[in-house]
């Protein structure tokens, strides 16, 4: 069961558009204010959702004083970060969005803090380049144009009603959401010049390198970009490089939707890019 905390506000009116936000957070109690204050300081309006997945601190009554619904999961000891799991902590958050009028959502950890300008530039360029899924960029971080970082994403709403309005509970959801765009000719896109920042910096733990690789597998990589993928990784990282293609070559449930077109996608990517150095 799931409790709420609500001030009972409706989605907010935003000119042509409605825009809500989904915040997961787990023991954030010294990170999630400053993320919440600059999503309440956005030069639009945010009808914000934070789903509080289970903290034993004081996350939840932080959020509370920000968020117009916090939802408070169950508590559970292990860490969902790169597993399954985790699509469904985010989905509780979309189910409270899926029967408002919102156009857009922005999807965001609790650790993000974002410029005032970053989601209504965003959208504006989604709407005009006709892009259903895009993101800005962490600030130190290297994005390749087609992936759009899983926290700082926003989601056009009316094209995610249209694949059911959550993510899938497998390995690899959050890539997922640009393979299903792009095997159906949608627009994605990364725009470099807006960048948010990170209170927290990333980092690739042994685990996560092998759920990647999991995730690799679901979403039924080709073979070869998955090995160079683990290639490179093990350069800088030999153990990192192994458990990525030890989770690779793991028994993993395949997207059956996209299973066909990822390597089809890749290997088209690699030959392009081939000629072009040519």
């Amino acid at each position: 069961m799931f409790d709420f905390r609500s001030d009972n506000k409706e989605g907010v009116q935003l000119g042509d558009w409605h825009c809500g936000a989904v915040v997961n957070a787990r023991d954030e109690k010294d990170v999630i204010g400053k993320c919440l204050k600059s999503l309440k300081a956005q030069t639009i309006n945010l009808f914000l959702v934070v789903v509080n997945d289970g903290s034993l601190d004081e996350t939840g009554d932080i959020a509370s004083k920000y968020a117009d619904i916090v939802v408070d999961l169950p508590r559970h000891e292990e860490s969902f970060t790169g597993r399954p799991e985790l699509a469904r902590v985010i989905n509780v958050g979309f189910d409270v969005l899926k029967e408002r009028p919102i156009d857009y959502i922005l999807v965001s950890g609790a650790d993000a803090i974002y410029p005032s300008n970053y989601v209504k530039e965003i959208i504006d360029r989604m709407k005009n380049e006709n892009v259903v899924l895009a993101s800005g960029v962490a600030e130190g971080e290297v994005s390749r144009s087609l992936s759009p970082r899983g926290c700082g994403r926003v989601i056009n709403a009316e094209w995610f009603r249209k694949i059911g309005f959550r993510y899938p509970e497998n390995y690899g959801f959050e890539v997922y959401l640009v393979y299903k765009a792009l095997s159906q000719s949608k627009k994605v896109a990364v725009f470099h010049d807006l960048t948010f920042r990170l209170l927290r910096r990333t980092h690739l733990s042994s685990r996560k390198l092998y759920l990647w690789g999991k995730g690799m597998k679901a979403l039924n990589y080709w073979w070869v970009y998955a090995l160079g993928r683990a290639f490179l990784i093990g350069l800088r990282n030999p153990k990192g490089g192994y458990l990525m293609l030890r989770g690779y070559l793991s028994e993993t449930m395949l997207y059956e939707d996209v299973k066909e077109f990822v390597p089809l996608f890749q290997r088209k990517m690699l030959f392009k890019r081939i000629t072009e150095i040519i």
